[in-house]
């Protein structure tokens, strides 16, 4: 018991160490420069707000077998923890870092496949609602 206590203690302090939390522009900047369309940046944002509050580091766990990763909170579906696999062929624990070019390509493919009613807060906070104002990032003139 006192082992594996110490193994979440360390994985916790590890997620936290190597997490970011993105400032509206920053985020905007990203999913840019991560090829996600002008056209939906907006909505992406607002999806990431209400999801993960920014933070890469977000993990919401529902049940044992049901849990949310990452910036995007992608659903455990789309990965496999200690092991690449699920439909993104990911590592779950890759989706908790600061690097969000996997999971960018992996929230695509969710978007893809189910749009962005996968996200239930898109949903309630973002779809039909006033939508954050990223073009006034100096961010969105330089892309």
């Amino acid at each position: 018991m006192e082992t594996k206590r110490i193994i979440l203690i360390i994985a916790i302090t590890y997620s936290i160490a190597e997490c970011k939390v993105f400032t509206r522009c920053q985020l905007t900047k990203e999913l840019l420069r991560n090829s996600f369309p002008r056209t939906f940046i907006s909505n992406w944002v607002c999806m990431i707000e209400h999801e993960s509050d920014r933070n890469t580091a977000a993990l919401v766990v529902k049940s044992p077998r049901k849990k949310y990763y990452g910036l995007f909170q992608i659903g455990s579906e789309f990965c496999k923890e200690g092991r690449r696999g699920g439909k993104c062929d990911i590592t779950c624990e890759a989706l908790l870092d600061e690097d969000i070019k996997d999971d960018s390509l992996c929230a695509l493919k969710v978007f893809d496949q189910e749009g962005f009613k996968y996200w239930s807060k898109w949903g309630t906070r973002c779809k039909g609602q006033t939508l954050p104002d990223v073009e006034k990032c100096p961010e969105w003139l330089n892309f």
